[in-house]
Parts: C-alpha cells; structure tokens; sequence
C-alpha cells in the first residue's frame, strides 16, 4: 500500500453512525519485526476489518491461534494478544457499547470479554465488509464502503434505559473522572442498583468503565510522550505516577515504557504520528 497521512487514515463514521459509532482508524504495519501486540482494554468495543491476510489472536492459556476477517471484540479488562509476521493491515472501528445492539440486534453483555468473529453475528454484514474493504484500492473508499454498508444495517432495536445510556456517557465524557456516587445521583438510583444494571448491559461495571476510560485517555498520553508520566497521571485523575503505573500493568501485563519499547507496532505507530485525539 502507499503511504498515507495521518488525516488518510482516520476518519468519522456518516453522521447517521456517529451518536453510536466512533471513528473509523485504518492501519498499515510493515517492516517491524514478527511478534505480538498487546490489543488493551477501552472504553469502546473493537471492530475490525482485515485486509489481506487475516488477524491473528494468541490464547496463551490454550496456546491456539484464532483468526479474523471480520472481528468484533467486546469490552474487556485484560489485554489481547495479536501475533503478525512483521506486516498486517486493517481498519479498526471503534464502537460505543451501544452499537452493537443498534447494528445486530445484540447486547454488548454478549460480546464481553471475548472476541468475536462477525461472521457468527452476522454472516451477510460480515462477507460484505471483507469483500468490499478489500476490493477496494484507496483508504477513502474503504471508509466509503464501511458507511454503506453499516448505515444499512442500523434497525431499530430493542434499547438499553435511559439511565444506563446516560450514565456510560457521564462516564465516557469524564474520561472515568466522575464517582460512580455522583453518577448513580445524578440518575436517581442507588450505586447498587447502578452497578446491577450497567453491568447487565455492558458486562463490565460502572467502576471498571471509568477505570478502563482513565487508562485509555493516560495511554494514549504516554504514546505521544509529550508528557512526564507524573503530569499524565495528575491529568487523567490517578492519586500519583505509582497509581498510573500499577494500574497500567494490571491492565495490560507490563509498564509504561516497556509497552512503548518493546511492541514494535505501538513503536511505528508513535514514531508516525500521535493517536492522542
């Protein structure tokens, strides 16, 4: 593929997608030596597109390998692991968790902590997509060909409350700032009956929600380096840089700068251009 800018390789959904899907991130790795990288945990369920070869998933408990054309991956709190041969090349699609019953008539509870071939979803969203990314030959027309076929599938479903809506997207615009307390009060419920609920719909709790959200808004601080990791971890609402660090490595196996040092990927990524949107 040719080389791209960093305005070619990001984009916003149709204005029809955007109150449930976020952007749309093409990437193109190559020349980096064969390994894995680490997929961590967000705010937002990954979908992703492979182009030419498909995307390689490393169970180490099982020791197996499972691979994507189509994948959609729900929330989740631990990191996933993506073997490659030094190449891979796809668009990633970040959904909020309410996508997913918007577009397959399917609640993000069912897709948590697990990834999922779209095909097992829904097989005719997932053939078109593959087919139609990858006869495509500009990242334009990939994102062209993701907007029709996605607006076409959005139906309407049956919706999560009102309160639990609300409540993820307090979460979501505190970037994990705002106390799960203030949050419940806000909506008129107890913490308790907050967290039953968020969790019945997402499969992760309101606490967990605002923690991955903090992580994924320092994480992305650290991959631009523009930043100390002090000042990262008092901007993102940790107590101090030993909360940043413990926390990073609870959620993705290591540290800071070994994550940026050792992943060849997040290391081509950031030596492009920073992702910090």
């Amino acid at each position: 593929m040719s080389a791209a800018t960093r305005d070619d390789l990001i984009r916003r959904p149709h204005p029809r997608l955007s109150p449930f899907v976020g952007d749309y991130v093409a990437y193109d790795v190559s020349g980096v030596p064969a390994g894995t990288h680490l997929g961590l945990p967000s705010g937002t369920l990954t979908f992703i597109v492979s182009i030419d070869e498909p995307l390689h998933q490393y169970d180490a408990a099982t020791e197996s390998t499972e691979s994507f054309d189509v994948l959609l991956a729900g929330l989740h709190l631990r990191p996933t692991l993506i073997r490659h041969n030094g190449a891979m090349a796809g668009i990633q699609i970040n959904f909020t968790p309410f996508a997913p019953r918007i577009l397959f008539d399917t609640p993000a509870v069912d897709l948590a902590h697990r990834t999922h071939d779209l095909a097992e979803i829904s097989r005719p969203v997932a053939a078109e997509l593959h087919e139609r990314v990858n006869e495509a030959t500009t990242w334009s027309a990939r994102f062209d060909a993701i907007d029709e076929v996605l607006v076409r599938a959005v139906h309407e479903g049956t919706q999560p409350r009102p309160e639990v809506v609300s409540s993820w997207k307090q979460i979501a615009r505190s970037h994990g700032g705002l106390p799960v307390s203030l949050v419940a009060n806000r909506i008129g419920w107890s913490r308790r009956h907050l967290n039953g609920v968020f969790r019945a719909e997402f499969g992760i709790g309101p606490k967990e929600a605002a923690r991955v959200m903090r992580f994924d808004r320092a994480r992305r601080m650290i991959s631009a380096q523009s930043r100390t990791l002090a000042d990262i971890a008092a901007t993102c609402g940790y107590a101090d840089q030993s909360h940043l660090n413990r926390d990073f490595r609870l959620l993705t196996g290591t540290s800071p700068s070994l994550w940026l040092t050792q992943d060849p990927v997040v290391r081509q990524d950031r030596d492009r251009w920073s992702l910090d949107r």
